[in-house]
């Protein structure tokens, strides 16, 4: 409805301007015509019954004069919506008031008045050039007004596009952790067959072939083994039901995890009038707090023409619409396309990071037990981490992997960090036949405030290098899957502009042959002068390597993240 009665509202006030003549001349109606030069097709609509007003008003000869005005100044006014993406209502008042100046001194000369005379034009072009902006303001402002109240059914149906938004994200979170325990079969895959298989194959290499007893003794606790592994499998699939059962019955139950922010309730009819200027059609717009009170916009849009559009002009949009500068998900198109995408903005970060990392196998072995990951997370943080599987080689390497991946798969999902690490921990303990432990080595980086929390089990020390001086981040606890409770120290820092967070596995402090090899280590950082993540990783590397002269007796992996202030 008010797509309809804001142009016809429009058009009446143009109408009454066009009878009200200031000291003789229409200045007001050409103006006005002006600023309706911002909407889309209703120049076209209001010309024709503009002149014939003036006509009916001012006769013939003013409505040929102002007619000639308003038609050029729609033309060049046109040509200047197409050429430029953002409107600028004082380019459209200095094209009205150029073609107003000379189409009034083309009248006056031909009537011939005086040269000095002339100067009567100043009243007409401050009038013309006032009365544009001004006029354009007001249009945009009211082309743009919506009522600040909905109704209460609106409010409830937004509200439960949220909440079924917040109740699918935790959902599938936990059908990823039931997915996890489904595939977690064992880590051995040396033997690639059945576990009937392998207890035949231990029986044969194992028990004595002349010793009937032993043969049947052996055979008797391969049977006990084999009927304990059944029990284990059954209750990892029962693990993986209940999580499956807990998804489900998130549907109904979860309480949503994000809050519609009051304050800019009712704001989409905006961005999508703005964003309909840029070209781009949106809809589905979600103005939210997330759970760290920060800034969430989700919407769907698709570009109305074939030429290139790129997705930061939504960003550009939404920023000047919420009054904060926000980025787009990095799962975003580059391009908006004539197809709908969903695009997700956040609230910018204050801090950027830039991860490097280097990395060592053992000396005899192929692969490395050693597995890691850094991460840019949608909430505004970075997360990194390195766990160890016991021991080194294939199945040291298959198992941390299996670690590695379920904690990216839970910090991905939105889990809390102290969760992650207990939730990991139980699936460990339930899913890993052979009851080996990992250390987990984590840390979260928050980019709004600089502060980073640090998670370890069993982990190597971590350390934070600022100017020349170094800190050691210790740690004591057990390592994961070893206990059915945690064990698990949480550490807080905050981190300030040029700040390095270096992370290694154990294979790189026991490389170094001292007493205190964990001081020696932070002496070997602190005389690394370089502003490269990747060259710092590095470098630490080769002065472990050197320490052991080139042949590591454990895996060594190095991760290096500097923090700086976003400009």
């Amino acid at each position: 409805m008010q797509k309809i009665l804001k142009p016809i509202l429009l058009l009446m006030i143009g109408l009454v301007l066009c009878t009200l003549p200031m000291l003789g001349y229409y200045s007001m109606g050409e103006s006005w015509y002006a600023a309706l030069c911002q909407v889309k097709g209703l120049p076209i609509i209001a010309l024709p019954m503009m002149i014939y007003t003036i006509f009916a008003n001012g006769g013939w000869l003013a409505a040929m004069k102002y007619g000639t005005i308003m038609i050029t100044t729609g033309i060049c006014a046109t040509q200047y919506r197409r050429l430029c993406t953002n409107y600028n209502p004082y380019i459209t008042a200095f094209i009205a008031t150029i073609t107003t100046v000379f189409m009034e001194a083309l009248d006056w000369s031909l009537n011939g008045m005086v040269k000095v005379e002339l100067y009567g034009l100043a009243p007409i072009v401050m009038l013309t050039w006032s009365m544009s902006v001004i006029f354009s303001y007001f249009v945009d402002k009211l082309l743009n007004y919506m009522p600040k109240k909905k109704t209460i059914q609106e409010e409830i149906d937004k509200q439960q596009l949220v909440k079924n938004e917040c109740i699918m994200r935790t959902s599938r979170a936990f059908k990823n952790l039931a997915s996890e325990i489904k595939k977690m079969s064992g880590i051995d895959y040396d033997y690639n067959v059945s576990v009937e298989g392998i207890v035949s194959r231990e029986i044969a290499q194992s028990a004595c072939r002349g010793c009937e007893n032993g043969q049947i003794q052996y055979l008797e606790r391969a049977k006990i083994n084999y009927l304990w592994y059944n029990k284990m499998l059954e209750t990892r699939e029962a693990m993986a039901v209940q999580f499956n059962e807990m998804a489900k019955l998130m549907e109904n139950y979860t309480k949503p995890i994000y809050e519609e922010k009051r304050a800019l309730f009712g704001m989409d009819d905006y961005i999508k009038h703005k964003l309909r200027e840029q070209k781009i059609v949106a809809r589905k717009i979600f103005i939210n707090e997330n759970s760290k009170g920060m800034l969430e916009v989700r919407l769907y849009a698709k570009k109305r023409k074939k030429s290139n559009i790129p997705a930061d002009i939504i960003k550009s949009v939404i920023s000047e619409a919420v009054g904060k500068k926000v980025r787009l998900s990095e799962e975003c198109l580059l391009d908006v396309t004539e197809e709908y995408n969903e695009y997700v903005l956040f609230e910018e970060v204050n801090f950027m990071t830039i991860s490097g990392t280097a990395r060592q196998t053992k000396g005899s072995e192929d692969y490395s037990g050693d597995n890691f990951a850094v991460m840019s997370l949608d909430s505004g943080q970075t997360f990194m981490s390195i766990c160890d599987g016991m021991g080194s080689g294939k199945r040291a390497k298959k198992y941390s992997e299996i670690v590695i991946d379920l904690l990216e798969k839970m910090i991905d999902s939105g889990f809390e960090e102290s969760t992650i690490l207990k939730l990991a921990n139980s699936i460990m303990l339930t899913g890993n036949q052979w009851q080996e432990p990992a250390t987990v080595d984590m840390a979260l980086i928050d980019q709004y405030s600089g502060i980073c929390q640090f998670l370890k089990l069993g982990a190597a020390c971590t350390y934070i290098k600022r100017g020349n001086w170094v800190e050691c981040i210790k740690s004591t606890s057990l390592p994961m899957g070893v206990l059915e409770e945690v064990d698990m120290e949480t550490i807080t820092k905050k981190l300030y502009d040029g700040d390095f967070v270096i992370m290694v596995s154990d294979g790189i402090v026991d490389a170094l042959d001292c007493p205190d090899k964990e001081e020696a280590m932070g002496r070997i950082i602190m005389d690394i002068h370089t502003a490269n993540p990747k060259q710092m990783a590095i470098s630490v590397l080769s002065q472990a390597l050197a320490k052991c002269k080139g042949v590591p007796e454990d895996d060594m992996t190095v991760i290096c993240t500097g923090i700086w202030e976003k400009v």
